[in-house]
């Protein structure tokens, strides 16, 4: 496993490097989920629910998250 370093800001934020995010596919938005191991935190990229009904229901009715989350709201504001 590489390491990278990082500083965190007096607000505890810390920016993940670019090519860090590239290689997980990690773009604003994403959710982390943060998980203390002893003396470790490990940080794990979450896959949102419309991601993976995406990818389920590609050849029925949505292949992207946007068109899913459009259908999913279009239901919702239906009477």
């Amino acid at each position: 496993m590489k390491s990278t370093g990082v500083i965190v800001s007096n607000r505890g934020n810390i920016v993940l490097p670019a090519k860090l995010r590239k290689e997980m596919n990690i773009e604003a938005g994403t959710k982390i989920l943060l998980t203390r191991e002893d003396d470790k935190i490990i940080m794990q990229p979450v896959a949102s629910f419309t991601d993976k009904l995406a990818g389920l229901t590609k050849k029925s009715f949505g292949g992207t998250p946007k068109e899913i989350t459009r259908i999913i709201n279009n239901e919702r504001a239906e009477p």
